[in-house]
């Protein structure tokens, strides 16, 4: 490693004024501010000025688990001294983290370098004797540009989705009444009746619970929704890890959902969480501790969703789930449900609007974590 990299060594006093950064195995190099929700004040004298591009890593572990992290951050910002900070001698120097990271060799380099009985500590001198393998410069730069590439698109998905979700949010306080009011901040152009109040038992066909049947592995056909496998931000169907109802399927028809089901979650921790049934996620039966609500043909059912989105919803389930023992709330409490609808055509405009919406969300989700998965798998197959 001595061939390989060069130790930068620029400490500081306590005026300077340059952002004080930390490494985590997580975030990689952040602003100590934005990691730990708040600033920190400590002594800054004796830290380590760290370059853009530059590497670090905590020189201390409880194991051998040591994280080496570029500076992508900021142009120059300070670390604690206990993170020395290098960079790549006419080496790559993105390169030479990610072998650091992810070589099978170099962990064992480090087993066999670290001192301490307790904690172990690598020090910057003991860094430079380990020995490792790496190809020619050139390879260095394609793989380092191919995996900078990913990381892009990996953040570039997350932001989107962040960024979607928080327009999401914005937009569901904007385009539903808010308490005592009986129209919405902003419209559709061409509406502008009063919207109504309603029960949601006026909107609904029926109301069901569940099946009472304990859950087995997947048998490929028959899903089975619980609580736990609506996602709680999302509210999508999870369909990670799969499993069927254990029971027979014969005249369990009245179990399965259909296009424009509801279903709510009646008691736990969990209460009032929702998800609207949709097409793709198959033959699918909803257990005992959710409530469909079926919903009538004159009405949209993905508005009557989203509405279950909204704060006013989200009163409603503070102040009705209150119990003695487990929150919880019946379905004759939900139908009891009232909020503001408007004419079926607004109401088909606004829950169009926020299915695209939803749609926008779970596709960059879904890049997200196929880039993810993608990165995993060549870290674990481009180096020795």
């Amino acid at each position: 490693m001595g061939d390989l990299i060069v130790e930068y060594k620029e400490a500081v006093d306590k005026d300077c004024t340059l952002p004080v950064l930390t490494s985590s195995k997580t975030e990689g190099v952040i602003l100590q501010e934005e990691h730990f929700g708040r600033r920190q004040n400590h002594d800054i004298t004796g830290y380590n000025i760290l370059p853009r591009n530059y590497c670090t890593y905590r020189n201390r572990s409880d194991g051998i688990d040591f994280t080496f992290n570029i500076n992508k951050c900021c142009d120059k910002g300070i670390i604690s001294k206990f993170y020395p900070v290098f960079y790549g001698k006419e080496n790559d120097t993105f390169f030479v983290s990610l072998v650091l990271n992810n070589s099978d060799e170099v962990v064992r380099e480090i087993g066999y370098t670290c001192t301490g009985t307790g904690q172990k500590v690598l020090s910057f001198s003991d860094l430079q004797k380990m020995k490792l393998k790496i190809p020619s410069h050139n390879e260095q730069k394609r793989v380092a540009v191919y995996f900078e590439t990913l990381n892009h698109l990996i953040t570039l998905h997350q932001r989107k989705c962040e960024e979607t979700k928080k327009f999401k949010k914005y937009m569901l306080q904007k385009m539903f009444p808010k308490n005592g009011k009986n129209i919405p901040e902003i419209r559709f152009e061409g509406f502008t009746e009063d919207w109504e109040q309603r029960k949601l038992g006026e909107l609904a066909q029926s109301f069901e619970y569940g099946l009472n049947a304990a859950a087995k592995e997947y048998d490929g056909k028959n899903k089975y929704i619980r609580i736990t496998d609506i996602d709680d931000d999302t509210r999508a169907f999870i369909q990670t890890d799969l499993t069927s109802p254990d029971i027979s399927f014969e005249n369990l028809e009245k179990y399965q959902l259909q296009k424009g089901d509801i279903v709510f979650a009646r008691t736990g921790a969990s209460v009032g969480k929702t998800y609207i049934y949709k097409d793709f996620d198959g033959l699918l039966y909803y257990a005992g501790f959710l409530i469909r609500a079926r919903i009538k043909p004159e009405y949209d059912a993905e508005f009557i969703f989203q509405s279950t989105l909204t704060k006013g919803y989200e009163k409603f389930i503070r102040v009705t789930s209150q119990r003695s023992g487990q929150p919880g709330v019946n379905a004759q409490e939900y139908s009891d449900y009232e909020f503001c609808v408007p004419q079926y055509g607004e109401q088909k405009q606004i829950g169009a609007f926020f299915k695209q919406l939803d749609d926008l969300i779970t596709l960059h989700q879904r890049k997200y974590k196929e880039l993810q998965k993608i990165k995993k798998f060549m870290l674990q197959n481009m180096f020795i």
